[in-house]
């Protein structure tokens, strides 16, 4: 039946919580409807039902949050949460009692004070081994236990004798005994001055070998050999003829133009532009001086765009590249035309009179060029077709241009000769070095 003297044009409590039964509403949904209601006379009546709906929630669930505690339903701990208490209680509906199991105890200090948990296990001794020597008596049972030497022990070291290469100090009597390791016999001596591959704790005097400019080490390992060669090209087989690499002008003009220098250079001012593909192109040189090749001095005869890598490269002392030599170095179109200076990423060091190689690839593609050697003069300096019917054509007699086929948009450390085709269409770039 309605409640006394209540309208019944505002039902809305009702109607908000007509889909769920009193054993079912949470506190938590009957809060979310109570707290959308304005404390004014018109909602007397809704607020007449909803302390009678609580009350009933209340009561079948023994749920007393909001009328037990002093902040009300909507500031006090959740009832659902799951507790660890020291006794159930009816309001709560996911707690645990805290029980002491097995070799624990609890000490609940009441209502502020601590619970303390504890071990009440002891750790007795629950067996006696004999080891070597001893005797135990009784063996099993309870009882005191005594414990008996079984038999003499060992006798004791009564002397030392030096083996081989040791010393002792004193050799006999009372007192400490110093051991030491006498110096062997038939051995090398330790202070002497080796050659090693590395430092070694045990020597004194020793010189680590360390392989200079265009020197190099093949090492087979122990019991084995070391191949001490030459790296730096020509295999011996030295330019003699002194190229100029002297500064003049006040030392104002100290650049090297290797591209026109004999004997692969150009003798001719003609030139060419040199747009390179993503294969590697590479021409050889005699260096005119010794030391690092510091800068790199490139005419970029066409602006546009594309990055061009260069490498300085031995020779395998049969007029071929080799191993690249140092770090490369990297020509980014885009600035303008003119003469650029290139610095390689790492130390390129030459020697005066060895032949190398230069190398240049697209690392990436596009129409940008810089100046070069006119390709239409200039010394061959490759093999030629074994199978040529004419000598009358420059494609068939000359190389001016030796190309990497295996290799794209990068200069490998080491050139594979047999992928290497000649070219006679493309002259050496216009380059400069200076080296200090």
């Amino acid at each position: 039946m309605p409640l006394p003297d209540a309208n019944d044009y505002s039902m809305r409590i009702y109607e908000l919580l007509k889909e769920t039964d009193l054993e079912n509403l949470s506190y938590a949904q009957f809060q979310g409807v109570a707290e959308k209601l304005f404390i004014e006379p018109e909602n007397e009546d809704e607020m007449r039902r909803l302390v009678l709906v609580q009350l009933a929630r209340m009561a079948v669930r023994g749920d007393w949050n909001g009328f037990l505690t002093g902040g009300g339903g909507g500031s006090g701990a959740p009832t659902d949460a799951e507790y660890v208490v020291m006794a159930l209680n009816g309001t709560l509906t996911n707690e645990r009692k805290l029980t002491a199991g097995s070799g624990i105890s609890i000490l609940d200090g009441g209502a502020g004070g601590d619970v303390t948990i504890a071990s009440t296990v002891t750790s007795p001794v629950t067996s006696l081994v004999a080891g070597t020597n001893v005797t135990l008596s009784p063996v099993s049972g309870l009882g005191d236990v005594t414990i008996n030497a079984a038999s003499a022990p060992a006798p004791p070291v009564t002397s030392l004798i030096a083996g081989s290469n040791i010393t002792l100090s004193p050799a006999s009597g009372l007192g400490d005994v110093t051991i030491t390791a006498a110096t062997p016999t038939g051995l090398a001596p330790n202070d002497a001055s080796y050659l090693t591959l590395g430092l070694d704790g045990d020597l004194t005097n020793e010189r680590v070998l360390t392989a200079g400019t265009g020197i190099g080490f093949t090492d087979t390992g122990p019991n084995g050999t070391l191949t001490i060669e030459a790296t730096g090209g020509g295999g011996g087989n030295n330019y003699d003829v002194t190229l100029p690499s002297a500064s003049i002008n006040t030392g104002s003009n100290g650049t090297i133009l290797h591209s026109r220098l004999p004997p692969w250079g150009s003798a001719t001012s003609s030139a060419n532009s040199l747009n390179s593909s993503t294969s590697p192109k590479f021409w050889p040189f005699v260096c005119a001086k010794s030391g690092n090749l510091n800068k790199m001095a490139i005419d970029v005869s066409i602006d546009g765009t594309g990055v061009l890598g260069l490498a300085i490269y031995s020779d395998t002392g049969t007029c071929l590249p080799d191993s690249k030599i140092g770090g490369d170095f990297s020509l980014s179109f885009g600035s303008g035309t003119g003469v650029q200076y290139l610095t390689p990423s790492s130390t390129v060091a030459l020697t005066k009179g060895v032949q190398y190689w230069i190398g240049v690839v697209e690392t990436t593609n596009g129409n940008g060029a810089i100046r070069s050697e006119s390709g239409s003069v200039g010394f061959s300096f490759g093999t030629i077709s074994d199978t040529a019917t004419s000598y009358a054509s420059t494609s068939q007699s000359t190389v001016r241009c030796l190309e990497l086929s295996s290799s794209i948009e990068t200069l490998p450390a080491t050139v594979n000769a047999a992928n290497l085709t000649g070219n006679s269409s493309f002259g050496m770039p216009r380059w400069g070095a200076q080296i200090s």
